[in-house]
């Protein structure tokens, strides 16, 4: 495939052959990345900038970005190891491979012309491509970016076999933001199970009506209350008493356990 022209309109059929990606979950996969075409086609300057983070500066590296992506397979293949192999030594520090775009399971990719220009170099060398800031970040920077709790981003990050989309570059992880806002915005649509929904009621305590002070049902809450006052009424006319009731009275005026745990 001949690289792609820099405001090239891209196609379902160009875009599934420039990302190695059926063309039928072309669309949705690159809606994770907030990626809408413009009529029926995409404009490859809005692919590469938010589905890889760069943006190129000349026709060099617009030649780099329109050749496409490979699979990481097929790389491990060129380079005669696994790849198993490969992709331990991708997530290995300072490693001396190009970049790897890590979509989600059976897709990883990296660039193309990268890779080529590694296997054609005596010394293991190929252009770099400056990424575009803030299109990706450490885990460590996403709850303050994105301004979410980050045990929102530790349940996000918990399943390692389903990870947001990220970006390895020298054994250096960073989250491509779109698709972790993407995965945010699922998590809050999801709704309870209903073993959840039966565990909540259950720990819901139903509120019982409060006994009447005269015993018997609730008569209301004025009944109640002038009940009440009735009552404190004939406890303080037992305190002046003498004997028994005087000191029954004492009692009366102590005040309960609860006042005094209560604190200022």
């Amino acid at each position: 495939m001949p690289p792609f022209a820099r405001l090239h309109a891209a196609t379902l059929i160009d875009l599934s052959v420039w990302s190695k990606l059926s063309r039928n979950e072309v669309r949705r996969f690159l809606a994770r990345f907030e990626i809408e075409p413009l009529g029926r086609k995409y404009p490859m300057p809005r692919v590469y900038e938010h589905l890889l983070g760069l943006s190129p500066s000349g026709p060099l590296e617009n030649d780099m970005l329109g050749s496409g992506l490979v699979r990481v397979a097929d790389v491990a293949e060129w380079f005669g190891v696994s790849g198993e192999n490969l992709l331990n030594q991708l997530r290995a520090p300072d490693n001396p491979y190009p970049p790897l775009y890590a979509f989600g399971p059976k897709r990883n990719r990296m660039l193309k012309a990268q890779v080529e220009q590694l296997l054609a170099s005596p010394r293991n060398t190929f252009h770099d491509l400056a990424p575009i800031p803030g299109h990706a970040l450490p885990a460590t920077r996403l709850a303050r970016h994105l301004k979410v709790p980050q045990a929102r981003i530790d349940a996000i990050l918990a399943d390692e076999g389903d990870l947001p989309a990220r970006i390895i570059s020298h054994g250096r992880i960073r989250y491509i933001v779109s698709d972790v806002v993407h995965r945010l915005a699922s998590s809050e649509e999801k709704p309870a199970s209903e073993d959840a929904l039966r565990a909540e009621e259950t720990n819901i305590a139903t509120p019982k009506a409060a006994p009447s002070s005269t015993g018997g049902t609730s008569r209301g809450l004025f009944a109640d209350t002038t009940a009440r006052a009735a009552a404190q009424s004939e406890t303080q006319l037992s305190c002046t008493g003498s004997g028994a009731n005087a000191r029954r009275g004492d009692g009366l005026h102590g005040a309960p356990e609860e006042a005094k745990l209560s604190g200022t």
